[in-house]
């Protein structure tokens, strides 16, 4: 089983339990073993980076909404966050991201609350409405609920709009007073605290004993240059901050004015973090309720703008997960499997071994690279832990084979098509576009519930018409006349008709589906939706950018950096696919999002490359301005550099106004820039 298919069946078990586990509090598989499911997609991801653009659940953060609760847009970020297991993990992302801001950044460590996420939304000083986490893009609207949480503060002294992200969590002895209390038992505080959110009923929510912490703060007045001040003023509008808060900087001086800020802080050297970390994770059964790791931000804002995101996570933010439980079992065989990319993936074969309540008799190697890190063989006595994977991963050789002491080897050749496979940095692939393994794959992936949702096109069914020769390619779906099914076992008529009609409503999903679909290495769901909302709203605009080899154009959206950027002009100007999206299109498939995108306007932006930089009154979120510069023809760059004409600058605009300076490149004011949108 190769990982895109790993990341399938994790998606179809996270579809059925998602209900249970966030909406009703009433699982059928246990907490840790959900949260395992739903970290294991990230960790997949992690682990397999070719695979990144995959439309895995794992890129969007787990849903949580609820049909009985109306839904609402975010205007914040509510993204997911990145995890690390081991504290040399965390000590080496610390160094690369101190590196990346200069030297001179701060980092806080705060405890990653076992709760419910929220998002509350103020507006002159009132709470306007309080939403789940959701999607990342819509929560449900749970305020009448959140309202009888006597923590949460109705009214604060902020007249401008305030987001606040927190965790709704409940302690331990209240959990388990409540719970002698009721006729049917909670599996633990997190289900009880996020069932609670979703009574319909508020004044069945206002009997569970719910409390807050919040942790961030996204003010629209520009208050708090950094992390801290932003804590700081939470603490004066009465929100509660979590006050068992470690901070780590370089600089001296910012570690006395964190103690001046928050006198309770442990603020040390970043040469302390390490051992901060153990003694927290030492300590964690001392605190009343329950946390399963820490969260480790930089705290200037200047830095984690420069630093900025992926679809799913900060890069300025790192979860640190307490250690799993591991097991100790034997490698019985390996398993090679190519995915529809090409990429090839050992799995282990393991002798039965009980480990956090299953058995496990399968577990990931990631590539040669690694099994030769381990010096694995075949017959090895191994440790393994689910690290966050419900595939778990082999960790360690504990003793090796008398009976064949040596090092396992992928094969030379493709064992589907034996083509010979081919190295690139870590991982071998089969480079054969024809292998039937790859083909195969792909016509699962398109077909599957997250893309193009074809009932009753599941994999056994695929796997039969691709045997017979029937169903070879994506357009064999629709061609393929499904009557030849009639007298075949297993297909009845109704069958077939619920195939036909499953196949024939496909052809009307959204652009950013059929986009994300068609499987290419790097276009996501994230990335697709991306695209659309910048204005590439159709195939046509996408390929012509991509016939131009303008990268930038694509690689100057948030999400899409270079590699994505680059994988982008490189589909889309390939002859077979676009022949493939011209075949797809004449069958009838969806090439233009509905709406399509914003107008252009003129040309008077017209071969400008502009940068936008920092917080403005008129134009928020910043993606604003870029829609503005974007409809009058100009260019928006993300980074400053000799080719930039203009740098569009509000408040606190960072390292990228001294960039411009140095360059003597002209700084656009936003009260100069409402001028020149006026046409003065």
């Amino acid at each position: 089983m190769d990982a895109k298919k790993r990341i399938e069946e994790l998606a179809a078990e996270l579809l059925k339990h998602q209900y249970l586990y966030y909406v009703r509090a009433r699982p059928e598989i246990s907490d840790e073993e959900y949260d395992r499911m739903f970290d294991a997609l990230l960790r997949l991801e992690k682990r397999f980076p070719q695979y990144a653009g995959a439309n895995s659940p794992s890129r969007r953060i787990g849903s949580d909404l609820d049909n009985a609760f109306p839904e609402k847009a975010h205007t914040v970020p509510v993204l997911s966050l990145d995890k690390v297991y081991q504290a040399e993990e965390l000590e080496q992302w610390l160094l690369k991201t101190a590196a990346a801001a200069g030297g001179g950044a701060g980092f806080t460590v705060e405890e990653k609350i076992d709760g419910a996420s929220i998002v509350l939304y103020y507006d002159r000083g009132e709470l306007q409405y309080a939403l789940t986490r959701g999607n990342g893009l819509l929560g449900n609207d749970v305020s009448a609920n959140v309202r009888t949480i006597s923590q949460v503060p109705l009214r604060i002294a902020e007249s401008s709009p305030l987001a606040v992200r927190g965790e709704i969590y409940i302690m331990r002895g209240d959990f388990e007073r409540f719970n002698s209390q009721v006729a049917e038992k909670y599996a633990n505080p997190r289900n009880l605290a996020a069932g609670s959110l979703r009574n319909l009923k508020s004044s069945l929510a206002a009997r569970v004993p719910l409390n807050i912490f919040v942790y961030e703060g996204f003010f629209q007045n520009g208050s708090g240059r950094d992390h801290l001040e932003i804590l700081q003023r939470l603490l004066e509008l009465g929100f509660r901050v979590n006050p068992h808060l470690g901070y780590f900087s370089a600089d001296e001086a910012k570690r006395l004015l964190a103690l001046r800020l928050f006198p309770g802080i442990s603020a040390e050297p970043l040469t302390g973090l390490k051992e901060y970390l153990l003694r927290r994770a030492a300590t964690r059964a001392e605190i009343p309720y329950d946390i399963d790791g820490l969260v480790i931000k930089v705290v200037e804002m200047d830095f984690r703008r420069e630093l900025g995101t992926t679809a799913h996570h900060p890069r300025w933010a790192m979860a640190y997960k307490f250690d799993s439980p591991q097991g100790r079992t034997v490698l019985l065989d390996v398993q090679v499997q190519v995915g529809r990319n090409g990429r090839v993936t050992p799995v282990a074969l393991l002798k039965p071994v009980a480990l956090s309540g299953s058995t496990v008799t399968r577990a990931t190697l990631h590539n040669q690279d690694y099994i030769d890190m381990l010096e694995l063989g075949i017959g090895d006595e191994v440790s393994i832990s689910k690290r966050g994977d419900v595939i778990p991963a082999v960790d360690e050789v504990l003793e090796k084979s008398e009976q064949a002491p040596g090092i396992y080897k992928l094969p030379d050749r493709c064992p589907f098509c034996q083509m010979p496979l081919v190295k690139e940095g870590a991982h071998h692939f089969c480079k054969n576009d024809a292998c039937p393994e790859r083909r195969r794959r792909m016509l699962e992936y398109f077909c599957a519930k997250e893309q193009m949702d074809i009932e009753t096109l599941g994999e056994k069914t695929i796997a039969f018409l691709f045997a017979k020769g029937w169903v070879q390619s994506i357009p064999d779906i629709y061609r393929f006349d499904y009557g030849l099914l009639a007298g075949e076992e297993g297909f009845k008529e109704k069958k077939i008709t619920r195939i036909r009609a499953a196949v024939e409503a496909s052809k009307s999903r959204p652009f950013a589906k059929v986009l994300a679909a068609l499987g290419f290495e790097g276009v996501a769901s994230a990335v697709a939706t991306a695209l659309i909302a910048n204005g590439f709203d159709s195939v046509e605009k996408i390929v012509a950018c991509a016939k131009k080899n303008d990268w930038e154009a694509f690689a100057r959206m948030e999400g899409i950096g270079e590699v994505t950027a680059r994988l982008l002009v490189e589909h889309f100007s390939s002859p077979v696919n676009l022949k493939l999206i011209a075949r797809l299109r004449e069958i009838g498939l969806q090439f233009q999002a509905a709406g399509g995108g914003p107008e252009r306007m003129d040309d008077s932006f017209a071969g400008q490359v502009w940068v936008v930089s920092g917080t403005f009154a008129n134009f928020s979120p910043r993606s604003l301005a870029v829609t503005e510069i974007e409809k009058r023809g100009g260019k928006v760059a993300e980074s400053v550099s000799s080719r930039t004409n203009f740098l569009l600058s509000g408040s606190h605009p960072g390292s990228k106004l001294a960039r411009a300076e140095k360059l003597r490149i002209p700084i656009v004011t936003e009260g100069e820039f409402l001028k020149l949108l006026a046409g003065k």
